[in-house]
């Protein structure tokens, strides 16, 4: 039973190898088809050049000043395009050349990453192998342990991207980015830093044992000069608002927005003691107390927001209180203030007899 679970490991390392070398030839052909692209282009320059010499010697031969000299003009104009296709090319050619390995040396690059981190995860359909690290700890800051994930099919983007992962298994994410699992890992991505050039060799020559333990030794490492967050910042708390990072006792949640915010971002509701942010503070117009949303009215009468100690039980505030109270005080002293009784009097004629002449 051993000795077939020993076999089937064996098989799984093999077609691993295969895939792997499989990509790696791949990728050596696309460096090939750049040196073959560069090549055609030196090529052009030169046949350029080849023919402005041809053009240029007809028109001396033949006493052409005026057109030699344009001639001469264009050459001097090409030399510096010429000069940079060169160098180009030059450094191209010059490029070390990988010497891809065998199967054999795949295979026991995966014997040895599995003796040296205990245990290695094959994965024949993401085409992916994986390694996970042991807890990491920087500074006193527990980071967890890594998984480290290759993924084979994503090599051939070696140039231009990084074709692993980098994942916490026990995340403590920077208090002010939760895609921050490490000083030097942001979205799973690692910041290689010096181990660009080492990481991408040690691919390109299927020393798998040394890619993992170069992004290990990265893993183990802290450079406060390019932190995506330093580690003195780990366990703050960034602020919603002004983005500033502030230690757990300087940070205060909204309970409306459900957001962290800093002191100076932040208030509270004086009525109900609520925390809140500015954003959801509303001033009142009457005694400039700063309230939640839940401790504001709208007067009945004028229909603007007051706090709840600015509006009385009957809904008014204090504006439409004292503009009701004078109106209602002007209708009293009208009902109170009758007009004078003027006396009825008769003409002089009224109660006389009439008399005939």
């Amino acid at each position: 039973m051993r000795k077939d679970k020993i076999m089937k490991k064996y098989k799984q390392y093999i077609r691993t190898a295969n895939l792997l070398l499989q990509v790696l030839y791949e990728l050596k052909q696309e460096r090939l088809r750049k040196i073959q692209q560069k090549l055609e282009d030196f090529s052009c320059k030169c046949s350029d050049v080849t023919k402005n010499s041809h053009i240029f010697q007809k028109a001396v031969d033949r006493c052409w000043y005026p057109a030699s000299e344009k001639i001469r003009s264009r050459i001097s104009r090409n030399l510096t395009d010429f000069s940079h296709h060169f160098e180009q090319f030059k450094n191209t050619i010059n490029t070390d050349d990988i010497k891809l390995p065998k199967l054999g040396d795949v295979v026991a690059e995966l014997l040895q990453i599995e003796d040296e981190f205990g245990e290695i995860n094959i994965n024949l359909e993401s085409k992916s192998i994986s390694i996970i690290t042991d807890p990491i700890e920087l500074e006193g800051i527990y980071l967890g342990p890594f998984e480290i994930s290759l993924y084979l099919n994503q090599i051939k983007k070696l140039v231009t991207e990084s074709p692993y992962s980098i994942i916490a298994l026990e995340p403590n994410s920077a208090g002010s980015d939760c895609d921050v699992t490490h000083p030097h890992v942001s979205h799973e991505k690692l910041c290689e830093g010096d181990g660009f050039i080492p990481i991408r060799k040690a691919i390109q020559q299927g020393r798998l044992n040394d890619f993992f333990t170069i992004i290990v030794q990265i893993l183990q490492t802290y450079n406060p000069d390019s932190p995506y967050v330093s580690l003195s910042e780990w366990e703050g708390t960034s602020c919603y608002d002004c983005g500033y990072t502030v230690s757990g006792d300087d940070c205060y949640y909204c309970e409306d927005c459900d957001r962290d915010y800093c002191s100076s971002c932040s208030t509270y509701c004086p009525i109900c003691d609520m925390t809140i942010c500015l954003g959801c503070s509303y001033e009142c117009p009457d005694c400039h107390q700063t309230s939640c949303k839940h401790c504001i009215v709208v007067c009945s009468e004028c229909e603007e927001t007051f706090c709840k100690d600015c509006i009385n039980e009957e809904g008014l505030c204090n504006n439409c209180l004292e503009q009701r109270e004078e109106q209602e005080d002007e209708e009293f002293e009208e009902e109170t203030t009758a007009p004078e009784d003027e006396s009825a009097v008769q003409p002089d004629s009224l109660g006389q007899a009439r008399i005939s002449a």
